[in-house]
């Protein structure tokens, strides 16, 4: 049942690629929060007591992402190159 949690990288609509699901801190950059970030609840309080989100990087290959991931020390457990696909599959359901 919870065979698809961890580090997937997906293709976005913008045809860039980016990370979704559990996604380690560390492969991010921690920013200011904006008021966007405040009102979305994508907000924290760092040690120093500032408001701030983590900003994590777009890449132009699925490929990309994987080696930023796994240079950080994380494993990745999907980098699908056609994500639409994978997903009309899994929401599908069983069949008749």
């Amino acid at each position: 049942m919870f065979s698809n949690l961890g580090l997937h990288v997906i293709k976005y609509p913008t045809g860039k690629y980016g990370y979704v699901g559990t996604i380690p801190r560390a492969l991010g950059k921690e920013v200011p929060a904006s008021a966007d970030d405040v009102m979305a609840g994508r907000w924290y309080t760092n040690a120093e007591g500032k408001t701030v989100t983590t900003k994590f990087p777009i890449f132009s290959t699925s490929a990309e992402a994987v080696t930023f991931a796994k240079g950080k020390g994380f494993k990745v457990t999907s980098a699908d190159p056609n994500p639409i696909e994978s997903a009309d599959a899994a929401f599908a359901g069983p069949s008749p």
